[in-house]
């Protein structure tokens, strides 16, 4: 019996046709080589069979491919494939028959043998046999995959699973798909934070519950004003009862960004997902603690209470005026002039000495000075000569002070140096 049949003749005829009779049994291939051109014009030529790797001889009348296939008894199928393959340089010429291989087809507990033609879609094999398939079966192989040779075909039905989503439950038949196929075949969203009860890879079963659970996550703000404080400062060089503000105030800021869960529509937890604050900025206010505003604005390392320094080596009594002088003018002791610069008697005062003047009425305050000066303070009876500033500019104000009778507070005692000269 005959499967492929493979002829080589050198006549040079194409061979071609259809052979009608059934094969009913499918082997391996064989192959007939005619030996030689000569032979084929003969009544009878030996040929040689090759079938299931077993080389037979045979004699063999035929001129043509039918003729042979009828010689030889072997029986055809509809769906075998005949094939004409080609010449090769010697003039020969070969014909193949692809026999058609045999189905098994396993469906609604009925198992079918049928015939497929070589090379055919599943789903086109069971279409020609009448076979028919939902959309919810499955097929084993897949309908798009190719029969290439004998083989098994299974049809599963589609069976109920069960989905619970959005407040209802419904039944669809499936079969052979993952969770997530079914989920897009019957149009199910899911958001990125939707929760599935089973893996969306995982294969649907017969009465499966697939549970979906909406997730989503709401973001709100929740803000709150941090007031600022006001912290005070002591300044010497302003009156008691005046302010100044040296910084502004400025509120600060906590916000907090809250995480909402909600399943299924309904709120069921909060969680903190962000906290950002801006600190506050406090107010700083200087207030005076001198008994008048001081004419002098150097500041020194000291404090006061009730207009008198806190802290000093000794005090001394005495009158105290006032001078101006000429644009760049300079000191005994050579440090330079500025307002805050006294001239002194340095056998009672020394150079370098830091001093802090107030009249005895507290009417009139020099503030905070540095011993920098001397001149003929004793014959005149003055204790110390408080610098005004340059004459063009500051005249009237030593002569507004003309000569006061203060207390002169020795903060520190200097070392009499004129190295500054």
């Amino acid at each position: 019996m005959l499967d492929i049949i493979k002829i080589i003749s050198k006549n040079g005829g194409a061979v071609s046709g259809t052979v009608a009779s059934v094969l009913s049994v499918v082997t391996a291939v064989a192959a007939v080589t005619v030996l030689s051109a000569a032979k084929l014009s003969q009544p009878g030529y030996t040929a040689y069979i090759c079938d299931n790797g077993t080389v037979k001889q045979i004699t063999t009348h035929a001129q043509n491919a039918d003729d042979f296939v009828t010689e030889q008894r072997a029986k055809m199928h509809p769906y075998d494939k005949i094939t004409y393959v080609g010449v090769n340089d010697n003039g020969e010429f070969e014909l193949t028959v692809e026999r058609s291989p045999y189905v098994t087809v396993n469906a609604d507990g009925i198992e079918k043998n049928v015939r497929a033609v070589a090379g055919e879609t599943v789903n086109t094999m069971l279409r020609r046999e009448k076979i028919h398939l939902d959309k919810t079966d499955a097929v084993y192989p897949s309908g798009d995959s190719r029969i290439t040779g004998n083989c098994e075909v299974t049809i599963e039905r589609g069976f109920p699973v069960n989905i619970i989503a959005d407040g209802e439950e419904k039944t669809y038949l499936a079969a052979g798909i993952t969770v997530g196929e079914l989920l897009v075949r019957e149009n199910y969203s899911l958001s990125s934070t939707d929760e599935v009860n089973v893996p969306l890879d995982e294969i649907v079963r017969e009465n499966m519950m697939i549970q979906i659970t909406r997730v989503e996550y709401v973001t709100r703000e929740k803000s709150e004003n941090i007031a600022y404080e006001t912290e005070y400062e002591d300044s010497p060089l302003m009156k008691i009862g005046d302010t100044d503000v040296v910084t502004e105030g400025v509120d600060g800021n906590i916000t907090i960004t809250i995480r909402d869960k909600y399943v299924n529509g309904i709120k069921l937890s909060s969680e903190v997902a962000d906290t950002k604050i801006t600190q506050p900025i406090n107010e700083v206010i200087a207030r005076g603690t001198a008994l008048n505003d001081p004419i002098s604005k150097r500041e020194g390392s000291f404090t006061l209470e009730n207009g008198i320094p806190t802290d000093y080596a000794f005090v001394l009594e005495g009158k105290v005026t006032a001078y101006t002088a000429r644009a760049g003018s300079g000191t005994y002791s050579g440090r330079p002039l500025v307002v805050g610069s006294i001239g002194v008697d340095p056998d009672v005062i020394p150079f370098g000495s830091e001093v802090y003047i107030v009249s005895k009425d507290g009417t009139h305050v020099y503030g905070y000075a540095v011993a920098s000066d001397t001149g003929d303070l004793k014959n005149a009876g003055v204790l110390a000569d408080a610098y005004m500033g340059i004459t063009d500019e500051h005249y009237a104000d030593a002569c507004a002070w003309g000569a006061q009778f203060c207390y002169v507070y020795v903060l520190t005692v200097g070392d009499n140096s004129v190295s500054w000269r």
